[in-house]
C-alpha cells in the first residue's frame, strides 16, 4: 500500500460529477459535494483508539486525481477508512465503484439517496440507503448534519455493513465441500429470476438448494426468510432468520427481521409464552443504531402493546434517523394527533408529511404499484390530516383490493386511534366504516 497518502483518514466519496438527471429533473453533483458531503465529513471526529483527528473528503474527479485515475481510485476504494456513496439518479459508475467497495471491505461503507419518486431497481431494493434532500435551503443543513451522524455512528461501531462480505464470510474462515455439477451462482441467478416473474415458490427452492450447498452463508438464510415473508410464511421465515444470527450473530438486519417474524406469530396466536419481537429488535438496534426499520418496528411493537408513550419515542427515533420516512413519520404524527390534536402537528412535520407525497404518488401508480398496500394507505393517510377527504377514499378504495386481510385490520387500527379527534380530522368516520365494513365481511 503507498505510503504518501494517509488511508485510514480519508473518507472517499461515490457520487456522480456536474449536473446529470434524477427523477427528469437537473441535479447539480458538485454544489451537493461542496456544500452537503465535504462539510458533512469534515465535521466528523475519527475514534480516539484511531490516533484522533478529522476525516478528510476525496473524491474521484481530476481535479483531485493526479495520476492513474482508475488505479488511484481503486487505491481509495480499497484503503479508506470510510466510503460514502450517493446512489442518486442510479448512475451505473457510481454503483460499479460501491460494488468493489462493498467487496473490497466488510465496514466502513454508508449509501445516500435524495428523496425521490423512482424506487431503487429491484436488485437493490433491500440494501439500506439513507434518504436526504437539499431543497428548500434549509434542508441543506439538516443534510448535513443527518451525513455527519451517520458517519460517526458508523466509525464508532464499525460493524459489518457489506452485504458481499456477509455472504462471504464464513467461506474465507473454511473451504466448503460442494456437491459435484451444482453451481451456487446460477442457482442465486435462477432465484433472482424466478423473483422478478413473481414465482416465489420456485426461487425459495433454488434457495433451499444453495443452503445445501453453502450451509454456512448467512446472506442466503436472510434471502429464503424475506421469501418465506413475502409468502405469509411466518414461521418458516422466523426459523431462517434465527439461523442467519447464530451464524453471524451481529448479523443487524437479520435479528430485525426475527423480530418482525416474531411479534407477527406472537400476534397470530395470542400466546403469551411467546417472544414478542421486543428482544431481537433490541439487538438490530445494538448493532446498528441507524436502522430505522428497527426502531419502527419496536413502535409497532409497543403501539399493539398500547404502550402508546414507548411507541410514538421509538417512532420519532426512526424518523429522525431517516430524515422523515414515511412509515415511521405517519406513525409518530397519528400518535401526536391522537394525544394532542391536529394543531400539534409541527411545521417541520408538515414540510416531512409533504415531501412524503411526492415517492407515495409515483409508487401508488406504479404498474404494479410498489409497496402495496401500504404507499395506499400512507398516502390516504396524508390527505386525511391535510384535509382531503375525498381523495383520501379514492386511493384507500384503489388499494384495499391488493391488500390481505391483515394488512386491512392493521390498517384500521392505526386510523382508529385517531377517533377522539375525528372532529378535526374530516373523511376520518367515512374510512373507519368503510374498512369497518371490509372487516366485517372477511369473517
Amino acid at each position: 500500500m503507498p505510503k504518501e497518502i494517509d488511508y485510514k483518514k480519508i473518507c472517499f466519496v461515490i457520487m456522480p460529477f456536474g449536473k446529470k438527471k434524477v427523477d427528469g429533473k437537473n441535479v447539480d453533483f458538485d454544489m451537493i459535494y461542496e456544500r452537503i458531503f465535504e462539510p458533512a465529513i469534515t465535521a466528523v471526529n475519527l475514534p480516539a483508539e484511531e490516533g484522533g483527528g478529522k476525516l478528510i473528503p476525496v473524491r474521484a474527479d481530476k481535479d483531485y486525481f493526479s495520476g492513474n485515475i482508475e488505479r488511484e481510485m481503486f487505491l481509495y476504494l480499497k484503503y479508506s477508512r470510510f466510503a460514502i456513496a450517493d446512489i442518486s439518479g442510479l448512475n451505473a459508475n457510481v454503483f460499479y465503484e460501491l460494488g468493489v467497495r462493498h467487496y473490497s471491505n466488510e465496514s466502513g461503507t454508508a449509501i445516500f439517496r435524495q428523496v425521490v419518486k423512482q424506487p431503487p431497481p429491484f436488485d437493490i431494493s433491500h440494501v439500506k440507503a439513507f434518504p436526504y434532500e437539499y431543497k428548500p435551503e434549509e434542508q441543506i443543513k439538516e443534510a448535513t448534519k443527518q451525513i455527519t451522524k451517520v458517519l460517526t455512528d458508523s466509525l464508532q461501531y464499525n460493524r459489518i455493513d457489506s452485504p458481499i462480505q456477509i455472504a462471504l464470510g464464513e467461506q474465507k474462515q473454511e473451504a466448503v465441500q460442494k456437491p459435484p455439477g451444482i453451481n451456487v451462482d446460477t442457482l442465486l441467478t435462477d432465484a433472482t429470476n424466478a423473483m422478478r416473474n413473481g414465482d416465489l415458490a420456485t426461487a425459495a427452492g433454488k434457495y433451499k438448494k444453495a443452503i445445501q450447498v453453502t450451509p454456512a452463508n448467512p446472506l442466503l438464510y436472510m434471502e429464503l426468510g424475506l421469501l418465506f415473508r413475502n409468502q405469509g410464511k411466518w414461521k418458516d421465515a422466523m426459523d431462517v432468520f434465527k439461523k442467519a444470527t447464530e451464524l453471524s450473530p451481529e448479523y443487524s438486519e437479520a435479528w430485525r427481521e426475527l423480530g418482525i417474524a416474531e411479534n407477527k406469530i406472537y400476534n397470530q396466536e395470542k400466546n403469551p409464552a411467546l417472544k414478542t419481537g421486543e428482544e431481537s429488535l433490541l439487538k438490530a438496534i445494538s448493532f446498528n443504531p441507524e436502522d430505522f426499520d428497527a426502531y419502527s418496528s419496536l413502535g409497532g411493537i409497543y403501539k399493539r402493546l398500547e404502550l402508546f408513550a414507548k411507541s410514538a419515542e421509538m417512532y420519532e427515533k426512526s424518523v429522525e434517523v431517516s430524515n422523515g420516512h414515511p412509515y415511521p413519520l405517519l406513525n409518530a404524527v397519528i400518535l401526536q394527533v391522537k394525544e394532542k390534536g391536529i394543531s400539534s402537528i409541527t411545521p417541520k412535520k408538515k414540510l416531512y408529511l409533504k415531501r412524503a407525497e411526492i415517492p407515495l404518488q409515483k409508487q401508488v401508480t406504479d404498474q404494479p404499484p410498489y409497496n402495496a398496500p401500504w404507499s395506499f394507505f400512507d398516502l390516504s393517510t396524508i390527505n386525511l390530516l391535510n384535509g382531503n377527504q375525498q381523495e383520501a377514499m379514492k386511493i384507500l378504495e384503489e388499494g384495499t383490493p391488493l391488500s390481505e386481510d391483515w394488512q386491512i385490520k392493521t390498517h384500521l387500527a392505526t386510523l382508529s386511534l385517531l377517533k377522539a379527534q375525528e372532529a378535526e380530522i374530516p373523511g376520518l368516520e367515512k374510512a373507519i366504516e368503510y374498512l369497518n365494513g371490509l372487516v366485517d365481511e372477511q369473517n
